[in-house]
């Protein structure tokens, strides 16, 4: 595989709230082409709610790429409650809403903003970077368990279609092509 590009990550701010929505409609297409069931275009006004509560809450990145935003994902200390109980399974950082645009897709960013995410979980003092995926999305199970991550339960919730819990020990990662911009302006 050719050297992988320098990404900039940095906090995303209200202005990249657009491009976000439109990496996971991408992404929503992408999968529904396929027939994977993981995202559906049912999350539209809820979706773009909590898009916005997370800018707003500083727990969305965004990596660039020669100025352009070709990847997020969300990074938080909130467990959902359906799969996690903070009081059993401990303190973790949370993984939600990997988004990479799908052009760059088979370059191997993902893995670099899955290392990088643990190494923000290291960094942060955290033990666990966790994450859930919809029960029946094998292909992506089987991905974070190449990621390094380790199944820990699936669970059933009635009206929920994810459940398949997943973590990873946290651990100073290097990743040589991400570089993280310490303070990010309003744009």
């Amino acid at each position: 595989m050719p050297d992988r590009p320098v990404l900039a990550a940095r906090l995303a701010v209200e202005s990249d709230t657009k491009r976000v929505i439109e990496l996971r409609a991408e992404s929503e297409r992408w999968l529904d082409k396929r027939g994977i069931q993981q995202w559906t275009a049912k999350w539209d006004d809820i979706g773009r709610q909590k898009i916005h509560r997370n800018i707003a809450n500083r727990e969305t990145w965004v990596f660039e790429h020669d100025d352009e935003t070709i990847a997020t994902v969300t990074l938080n200390t909130r467990p959902d409650l359906d799969f996690w109980d903070p009081a059993a399974d401990g303190p973790a950082l949370y993984l939600y809403k990997l988004l990479l645009a799908r052009d760059r897709a088979g370059e191997g960013l993902g893995a670099d903003i899955v290392n990088w995410s643990v190494d923000q979980a290291a960094q942060r003092g955290l033990p666990w970077l966790r994450l859930d995926v919809w029960k029946t999305n094998h292909g992506l199970q089987r991905y974070y368990l190449e990621q390094g991550f380790e199944h820990v339960r699936t669970v059933e919730v009635p009206g929920r279609d994810s459940g398949a819990c997943f973590q990873r020990q946290a651990v100073s990662t290097r990743v040589e092509n991400i570089v993280t911009a310490s303070v990010q302006a309003e744009r």
